[in-house]
């Protein structure tokens, strides 16, 4: 629902570190929810303009197959605190409007927590907010949605481990939509005073 002036952009996974450009780049963004995403470009650059972000690349023979059959993706991403890396970051610190960061602290898919620090180590601590919740994994999603911590996704010949515990996941889901919609109405104005 777009009511303006500023728009609200909401993320998750891949979907996390688009919102975070979107946000360096795009001054019309002045609230990105972040959830279990990276801080750096992986596996495809940036480039708009006369802009380029060069991406980390991935490390498919970093790839662990559990017991289950599913892949483990949590080591084929490239450390971004090695220095060779300093150019897949991205500018946070140009952000205008403000960020919440949302971490699964088992996320077995991203080290979102490492993601999230690195990314609030560079912008000006009134600009972003973080919740961090032990036993949820990746795909933190509205409260009553089931946990999910493995699924096929279309780019994977086999299923994706995304981490999580049913009671972690499951109170960290209800905490963090309370917040998120706090944030947003904090930012972007309660939908109780809009006349459409």
């Amino acid at each position: 629902q777009v009511r303006g002036p500023g728009l609200g952009v909401i993320g998750v996974s891949k979907g996390a570190e688009v919102a975070l450009a979107m946000a360096t780049f795009l001054p019309q963004v002045v609230a990105t929810v972040w959830i279990n995403g990276t801080a750096f470009l992986y596996g495809t650059p940036l480039i708009y303009k006369d802009l380029h972000i060069p991406a980390i690349p991935y490390r498919a023979e970093r790839l662990v197959l559990t017991e289950l059959g599913a892949l483990d993706n949590s080591s084929v991403f490239g450390d971004p605190r090695d220095p060779t890396y300093s150019s897949s970051a991205i500018p946070v610190e140009k952000i205008q409007g403000k960020v919440l960061f949302i971490v699964g602290e088992d996320d077995r898919n991203y080290n979102s927590k490492l993601f999230a620090e690195l990314a609030m180590g560079r912008m000006p601590a009134r600009s972003f907010q973080i919740f961090s919740y032990p036993g949820a994994g990746h795909l933190i999603e509205p409260p009553c949605s089931p946990l999910c911590s493995i699924s096929n996704i279309q780019a994977s010949p086999r299923p994706v481990l995304w981490g999580g515990e049913a009671q972690g996941h499951a109170e960290a889901q209800e905490h963090s939509w309370q917040e998120i919609i706090r944030f947003l109405e904090l930012h972007l104005g309660s939908v109780a005073t809009v006349k459409l």
